[in-house]
């Protein structure tokens, strides 16, 4: 026994969104997070520099104005201790703190100038440091200088890489509020589906007959053709109700009649059997039209036909069944087009209409396929007598019909009108050009 393939069940909306917004959101504060720490850096370096620039250009001005090195004492070096100096005026040299010589002294032997990173070890200390220098050569009073003004990166780099931690900090905690709005959001946003489940339970418990429109404007559309679904189901089942207790009373008659000639005690005559023939001729009848009346019940959602190859096979057919009439097929459409009709409901409208034009017809059928637009035309027109315009009203009334002697019921026209109604069409009645007459149907292709 071959067992019906297993579905595979595709991950929820909610599923979706976290998986792509919580991702995106943490992408999104650590790349928040590594731009604030190039920036952070950036703006100690560029604050670094402003001020060792303002530091050589006031030591510039002091060994200008003062007479040289003996303007700088030990308490103007003592008010700057934040930086390191190291200055060679001449053949002198001038250093901050003597007792670092070792490593000031290579300074002012350097080849660089302006900002530029120097790594040293004071010696009170055994660890290296990092320090940021701006290095200046001038010449003063005819003698040349060097000037180094530094500042230990380190102990600030220390104090933003602390801030930057914080920083971090208040971003992680920033993340898990974010979280949270995240999963609300979702879950308020999941409230119409949940609604939309609530109402589908409650339809299949007989509790609602339509869904609720008041829903949001992505789902208005979804909504909409759900609840036009629902009511061409309801508009079916209401007309087979109503057919099958139509013919439930048309055939209780004629069979109460017949079981009465039949279960009589007296020989069946001739006259008798006759009734029963005609009483077995309306039910028969009876039959017919309530089969006629089940196929023309309205669209089934999604269905679709092949116009061309239906009314091909179609044509062939009825021109077996009238061999005197020449069936003719023109089209503008191609040849895998497809309209939005089921084929059951397409051959039922095209047989009436070329059958019935293939009886008035004296020679000659022609049938017509078109899209125009959102349209979709069906035209089929005979050589026939035609039908006067005072008469044209009445075509399509249930059980009408032009000529008694024809065979039939009056119903092939009504079946036609009903199914163009239920496609949301129309049926249009003219003169032909082969003059006899034109039957035109239009159906929206949107229903």
């Amino acid at each position: 026994m071959c067992l019906p393939p297993k579905t595979e069940r595709s991950r929820s909306i909610r599923t979706t969104l976290l998986l792509w917004l919580l991702p995106f959101a943490t992408l999104f504060m650590l790349l928040a997070w590594y731009l604030h720490g190039a920036l952070l850096d950036r703006m100690s370096r560029d604050f670094v520099e402003e001020r060792l620039q303002q530091e050589i250009t006031l030591i510039e001005q002091q060994l200008t104005n003062g007479g040289g090195l003996q303007a700088l004492n030990s308490s103007y070096f003592g008010a700057l201790s934040h930086h390191l100096f190291a200055i060679r005026f001449g053949d002198q040299t001038r250093l901050s703190h003597p007792q670092w010589s070792a490593m000031l002294q290579p300074w002012l032997d350097l080849p660089e100038q302006g900002l530029i990173e120097l790594h040293g070890t004071p010696a009170a200390d055994t660890q290296p440091h990092r320090y940021m220098a701006w290095r200046a050569e001038r010449e003063i009073g005819g003698q040349p200088v060097t000037i180094v003004a530094a500042e230990d990166y380190s102990r600030l780099q220390a104090g933003t890489h602390e801030l930057h931690l914080w920083t971090a900090a208040v971003a992680i905690g920033l993340l898990v509020v974010l979280f949270a709005l995240i999963l609300l959001a979702v879950q308020l946003s999941m409230r119409p589906v949940r609604q939309l489940q609530h109402d589908l339970k409650a339809l299949k418990q007989g509790k609602l007959q339509r869904l609720s429109d008041t829903v949001p404007q992505e789902f208005s559309g979804l909504i909409a053709q759900l609840n036009q679904l629902l009511d061409t189901l309801q508009h079916r089942l209401q007309k087979v109700r109503e057919a099958n207790a139509n013919l439930s009373h048309r055939i209780k008659t004629p069979i109460a009649a017949i079981n009465q000639l039949v279960s009589s005690e007296q020989p069946i005559t001739p006259e008798a059997r006759n009734q029963i023939s005609q009483r077995l001729e309306d039910i028969s009848r009876q039959l017919d039209s309530s089969l006629h009346a089940s196929q023309s019940g309205g669209p089934l959602a999604g269905a679709s036909c092949l116009p061309l190859e239906q009314t091909r096979e179609l044509l062939w057919m009825l021109g077996r069944l009238h061999s005197n009439v020449a069936f003719d097929l023109d089209y503008t459409l191609p040849d895998n087009a497809r309209w939005p009709i089921d084929e059951q409901d397409f051959s039922e409208l095209l047989g009436n209409l070329a059958d019935n034009a293939g009886k008035w017809a004296r020679s000659r059928v022609r049938v017509q396929l078109s899209e125009q637009g959102d349209v979709r035309t069906l035209s089929i027109e005979d050589d026939g007598p035609g039908v006067p315009i005072e008469e044209r009203e009445q075509l399509g009334t249930r059980g009408w019909r032009l000529d008694q002697q024809m065979p039939g019921h009056g119903l092939g026209l009504a079946i036609v009108r009903d199914l163009a109604t239920r496609y949301q069409g129309r049926v249009q009645f003219e003169v032909s050009a082969l003059g006899g007459l034109l039957v035109r149907v239009e159906i929206p292709s949107q229903v």
